[in-house]
């Protein structure tokens, strides 16, 4: 028994680091890390100005003794099948009679443990496993292939949310180590097997594209094709996955820009001429890796992209703003000095016991932070580093700007998100391939309050992006014929 324990503590993955023994209901830290539930100490209170998306499961971290590095107690999980494997080891280790080698208890071992280690969506032996924050545990490649999609999804299990407006909470998902161990150490000829029969790497997305104009996720955009070549393309979309990539077209190397979207055919419509007036919406990005012409139109083998998992969009706060990095005394200090300041009409209970299990929710009246205000244009880019992302929020929703813009598909406060999409929407082609570039919600807030500020400082009326919001329900050419005009008028 002595040797049999000794023999599986020596395999370090199994082993909690915290209290050196065979792990027991085993939780997943980000890093791969595991530990017993039992040697887990109360986790923290994160620091304060990290505000977005200030969820209630993501207001304490637990600090990692191998890592070093706080984690979000919603990102550390059950780990559900560790947990009843575990259980199932030191049971077996405990009524195990002493022996000379570990043969017979691995034997055991591997027929009593073999149909806990089936992927739930494959159905066969772990391959690279990775756990959820849920806690489930699935091949690599499987839980890739499904979340791919750069929308929102579930757990395949329990159904838990992964994702918040699109956005994962973790990415990339970690490696299991505990079950990659067991595995490699129970079924290695199995394990072998399946490596040497997995297909190679399916190929790249390949997909139409339409270089015409720049189009952002979430938005919806209305077309009138009438070339030929553009019309074979939607024939062929309509009879294939409905979706097809639109990319701007760049005048100085004469070929579709590197980044565009993926749209999704909503509806159409046939003219008796032939054209097509598509309704369209944006899903995800992509990269253009290669290009091929067929049948005049670009063929382009893509990668797609999405922004950075909620993890690493809460660590990028922390890093820009300076209030994370001073002590509790001095933070309390300044908000007791900014409660003194604080109009008597407003509440200023804690913000743990007011704040909802949702993404802060900024109103038109709150006030504008006070590092957005009477700062000149060299300035901006430091007091926005400086500035919650909260905040960034509240100051574009807040502007008026953007509460003269009469757009009835303006999306909720609540989704930071699909608003600087809808945002940048509003801008001209250029401007909004910038955005589709940055994959942080906060990059693309901040991007968000320069223009707002460019616009209030140099005096512009938004009748501009009236103008255009009404033009988009023309077709394309139109539309772009009459813009025209009118800057043309404007200029002159």
């Amino acid at each position: 028994m002595a040797d049999t324990a000794s023999t599986w503590g020596a395999s370090k993955e199994l082993v909690c680091p915290l209290c050196e023994k065979l792990l027991r209901e085993p939780k997943i830290f980000p890093c791969g890390a595991s530990f017993c539930k039992t040697c887990l100490p109360e986790p923290h209170e994160r620091p304060e100005d990290i505000t977005y998306p200030a969820l209630k499961k993501r207001r304490k971290a637990y600090h990692c003794r191998v890592c070093g590095e706080d984690h979000a107690v919603g990102d550390c999980g059950m780990d559900v099948v560790s947990s009843s494997v575990m259980k199932v080891i030191n049971d077996e280790l405990q009524q195990s009679s002493s022996a000379n080698s570990d043969e017979p208890v691995l034997n055991r071992l591997s027929k009593v443990l073999r149909p806990e280690f089936n992927c739930p969506i494959c159905f066969e032996l772990f391959e690279e496993p990775v756990t959820t924050p849920c806690g489930h545990t699935y091949c690599q490649p499987c839980l890739q292939a499904i979340t791919s999609l750069g929308e929102d999804f579930s757990c395949p299990v329990c159904r838990q949310p992964l994702t918040l407006h699109g956005t994962p909470f973790l990415s990339p998902y970690p490696e299991n180590r505990v079950l990659t161990k067991l595995t490699s150490l129970l079924w290695p000829d199995e394990l072998k097997a399946r490596k040497e029969i997995n297909p190679a790497p399916p190929p790249k997305d390949e997909i139409p594209v339409f270089v015409c104009a720049t189009a952002v996720p979430s938005m919806t955009m209305q077309l009138h094709v009438f070339e030929p070549r553009y019309r074979l393309m939607m024939q062929r979309a309509l009879e294939g996955n409905r979706e097809f990539g639109m990319a701007m077209y760049d005048r100085r190397t004469l070929q579709a820009k590197e980044i565009g979207t993926i749209l999704r055919i909503v509806h159409h419509l046939i003219l008796p001429n032939g054209n097509y007036v598509i309704a369209t919406v944006g899903t995800r990005r992509f990269n253009i890796l290669e290009r091929r012409v067929v049948d005049d139109y670009l063929m382009a083998k893509i990668e797609p992209f999405g922004d950075i998992s909620i993890a690493e969009e809460e660590a990028f706060e922390a890093r820009e703003t300076p209030d994370s990095r001073l002590p509790s005394t001095e933070r309390e200090q300044e908000q007791v000095s900014s409660n003194i300041v604080t109009d008597s009409s407003v509440t200023t209970e804690p913000t743990i016991t007011t704040i909802r299990d949702t993404v802060p929710t900024p109103t038109p009246t709150t006030t504008t932070p006070s590092r957005l205000t009477g700062i000149d244009s060299e300035n901006i880019k430091d007091a926005l580093d400086n500035t919650s992302t909260k905040d960034l929020m509240t100051f574009v929703f807040g502007s008026a700007s953007v509460q003269n813009i009469n757009d009835s598909s303006m999306p909720n406060p609540d989704d930071p998100s699909k608003f600087t999409w809808w945002f940048a929407n509003k801008l001209r082609d250029s401007a909004k391939y910038e955005f589709l570039s940055e994959r942080s919600v906060r990059g693309r807030l901040k991007m968000c309050c320069e223009r707002i500020m460019e616009i209030e400082r140099t005096g512009r009326s938004p009748w501009v992006y009236r103008l255009h919001s009404a033009l988009r329900r023309f077709p394309l050419p139109i539309s772009t014929a009459v813009l025209i005009l009118f800057l043309c008028l404007w200029i002159s």
